[in-house]
């Protein structure tokens, strides 16, 4: 009952200000948390989007430099992974209450509505696939205004810093603090020798 009470405000709020405005926020810890367990330790962050997907709820689409995660965060979280080569087309279109994404593939589909315009093209271009039809196209072409685009950036790296901490910072940071890691595993005596290289 208080699924369908939380899901119905936010559809509520999604007809009243006429875009989802839960979409351009950061996303919560909830989410980041249920995101790093399905990435691999090399596979680094490109680009997401939040939206709703049909029957499902709240969504996001998280484009990795090698998968699509499509992940469900409703009252049963789930993550489903796509490699990119398994998506042939994507299609793209401007809808009452944001932007509408949908890839198509072999054993990919999946759709995502009210999607910010600034998330919505810059998660169409970290997937450079196919566009389906001339819309998809212009809309990936667009370019968002200054503001929007430094918000969608920010929240990418908030998601890469906090997924990710090692990854997303330098090569020689990572290393550095992967090198302070295994001095403090030697000094606690929680690895043999044979494992600091």
């Amino acid at each position: 009952m208080l699924d369908f009470l939380r899901n119905y405000n936010e559809q509520v709020e999604i007809l009243f200000e006429g875009f989802n405005p839960n979409a351009a926020k950061l996303l919560p810890h909830s989410d980041v948390d249920l995101i790093r367990n399905h990435l691999p330790r090399d596979e680094a962050i490109c680009a997401f989007a939040t939206g709703r997907a049909v029957g499902t709820g709240r969504t996001v689409w998280v484009v990795t430099t090698r998968s699509l995660l499509v992940v469900q965060t409703g009252k049963v979280a789930g993550v489903r992974s796509f490699p990119l080569e398994q998506i042939e087309r994507m299609d793209a279109e401007v809808g009452r209450y944001g932007h509408t994404l949908r890839v198509h593939g072999t054993s990919a589909r999946s759709s995502l509505y009210g999607v910010p315009a600034s998330f919505a093209v810059l998660v169409l271009r970290a997937l450079d696939r196919p566009a389906a039809n001339d819309m998809t196209r212009e809309i990936a072409a667009q370019t968002p205004t200054e503001d929007e685009q430094a918000h969608a950036l920010h929240a990418f790296a908030d998601l890469a810093l906090r997924a990710q901490p090692l990854l997303a910072q330098s090569e020689a940071e990572a290393r550095q603090l992967l090198q302070e890691a295994a001095i403090r595993a030697r000094l606690m005596d929680t690895h043999r020798a044979a494992e600091a290289a």
